[in-house]
């Protein structure tokens, strides 16, 4: 079996989540601009109850994949690794047809009776089947990137993107045209993306009858598999303290589900003429202002979480492809190469990650006006949570690489003590802020960075406590934030005076260019050494991989 380093792994995921990225938001722009803030908060219901059946059933699976099936490959048990995959899908079709039930049963009532959304409800029925195939890819997922062959995912994810771009901003457009119904045409767009995750699913079964890398010899020597049983109760004891995790994850956008519109009109009550005033593109687009709220929740749950998201994702991907490494070194007891893998991991976080939610921060308004200019009351709305979120961004990307370290080294428990501390955090600051009339959505930003920042704090002193190793990232921190600042600060400056007198989408790119060559060279003379040590170790993992 031939192993890929984890830099080529994150290399893989990373372009595959940009490529996603880059065609999903051909879905969720024009989507925005088709359904707007209200047909927007139809298509956001539907995923925030989706989000935690998800949770429940599929979310732990490539996670526990990957930890296991790395663990098995390590110590040579091959016919272990197969039988694990087999027992896996078992599982997985099981909790699948589960949570698309769940769904079907809950959608009724839940829309009715919790959350005020009656409208939701045919988005709701359509994306529950997409349970069941989340749930059989992500076995394939987990089972290849245990095996560090992160290509089977990223091609998965790139074809559920296009497809699902393609028919979810195709079927809405069509279906809106024909019936003039904004839920009708969310639950199109929701329907495209169940069909993409079908098509996703059916590359992985097609992949899984070509070779896996475990060659013919390695199965001959491998000791005998333990039983299905024995691997499937391994299995659910991984997957518990995840399944919790992903599920307090998932509590947030209930929470948003749950308080925002509820929070908003009760601010309106508060003070109907600030609202009136401050909305006005808004409510003379058409928007009664019974309607501001879930108007409000649809454009920040719709289109500043389908921006902001980019950067939190993109440095996940470091986060996944690095488990494998993490979890070998920890295993093995590997002083050197836990603290090597750790430093990579948490300084590919801050490079990544710090320029993008600085740069973020910097063009959060051009950028709203440039992807909704036919809905200026959306963007009006959310300009400045955009804003506010891209400033504490990187909170986000450590938590998900943080929590990728406590599974590796066997402490599962502490994501879901953390993320259920944060929930109560954004349950609290929601419920105080949102009712700010002068805060309003923006309270909700406030509470998602408040939140994130906790955890973070929290899981640092944890993590300190656990590995006992120091990684200086201060240091790294402060030289990375100075040269995002510098990144943000000159493309700012040359979108303002350099490049005016170009149209808005060249404007745009050329500052985002001059951003983007700044901070290279910036990040180059302040850490010079590191990106040379990064380059001979990659030159050399290569050399020795093209000699095996």
């Amino acid at each position: 079996m031939k192993n890929k380093t984890m830099l080529e792994n994150a290399a893989i995921l990373f372009i595959a989540m940009a490529v996603t990225k880059i065609v999903g938001a051909l879905l969720k722009i024009p989507l925005g601009n088709i359904l707007g803030g209200l047909g927007m908060s139809y298509f956001s219901s539907a995923y925030s109850v989706f989000g935690p059946v998800f949770a429940l059933t599929a979310a732990a699976i490539p996670t526990v994949l990957t930890k296991i099936v790395a663990q098995n490959a390590a110590a040579g048990k091959f016919k272990n690794v197969r039988k694990i995959r087999k027992v896996a899908l078992r599982a997985a079709a099981l909790l699948g047809f589960g949570g698309t039930v769940l769904i079907l049963v809950i959608t009724v009532p839940f829309t009715r009776f919790v959350a005020d959304a009656p409208k939701s409800i045919p988005s709701m029925l359509i994306i529950a089947p997409s349970v069941f195939f989340c749930c059989i890819a992500s076995v394939y997922r987990g089972y290849y990137e245990g095996l560090r062959n992160t290509l089977p995912t990223a091609i998965s994810q790139v074809i559920e993107a296009v497809i699902k771009s393609a028919l979810g901003v195709t079927l809405s457009f069509f279906v809106l045209r024909a019936t003039s119904s904004l839920s009708y045409a969310a639950a199109a767009a929701v329907l495209g993306i169940t069909i993409s995750e079908v098509f996703g699913l059916l590359f992985l079964i097609l992949r899984g009858f070509a070779s896996d890398g475990i060659s013919k010899e390695e199965l001959d020597f491998s000791p005998e598999p333990e039983s299905g049983m024995r691997l499937l109760g391994k299995f659910f004891k991984e997957a518990f303290p995840i399944t919790l995790g992903a599920l307090a994850v998932n509590l947030n956008s209930l929470i948003d589900l749950l308080t925002i519109t509820n929070c908003i009109n009760y601010a309106i009550n508060l003070n109907r003429s600030f609202f009136l005033a401050r909305f006005t593109y808004g409510l003379q687009g058409g928007i009664a202002l019974e309607d501001l709220g879930n108007f409000i929740y649809g454009s920040y749950t719709g289109i500043v979480a389908s921006i902001f998201t980019l950067i939190p994702a993109m440095t996940g991907m470091l986060s996944k492809s690095a488990l494998p490494a993490v979890t070998a070194a920890w295993e093995r007891g590997n002083i050197d190469g836990l603290r090597r893998s750790l430093k990579i991991l948490f300084k590919s976080t801050f490079v990544v990650g710090l320029p993008l939610c600085l740069g973020m921060a910097a063009f959060s308004e051009p950028v709203l006006n440039l992807l909704y200019s036919t809905k200026p009351a959306e963007a009006y709305v959310c300009a400045r949570p955009l804003l506010i979120l891209s400033l504490g961004g990187i909170t986000l990307s450590l938590t998900a690489t943080l929590f990728a370290v406590f599974f590796a080294i066997g402490r599962s428990d502490l994501p879901v003590k953390l993320m259920l501390t944060g929930a109560i955090v954004k349950l609290c600051m929601n419920l105080w802020l949102l009712r700010i009339p002068h805060l309003n959505i923006n309270g909700a930003a406030i509470a998602t960075i408040g939140c994130y920042a906790v955890i973070c704090i929290l899981g640092f002193i944890c993590l300190a406590r656990l590995v006992k190793i120091k990684l200086g990232l201060p240091v790294f921190f402060a030289k990375a934030l100075l040269n995002s600042a510098l990144c943000a600060g000159s493309a700012l400056l040359a979108f303002n005076f350099v490049f005016i007198n170009n149209g808005k989408i060249i404007q745009l790119v050329l500052s985002i260019a001059t951003g983007a060559f700044v901070y290279g060279i910036a990040t180059l003379i302040t850490d010079r050494s590191t990106f040379m040590n990064y380059a001979k170790r990659f030159i050399k993992n290569k050399a020795q991989s093209s000699l095996q």
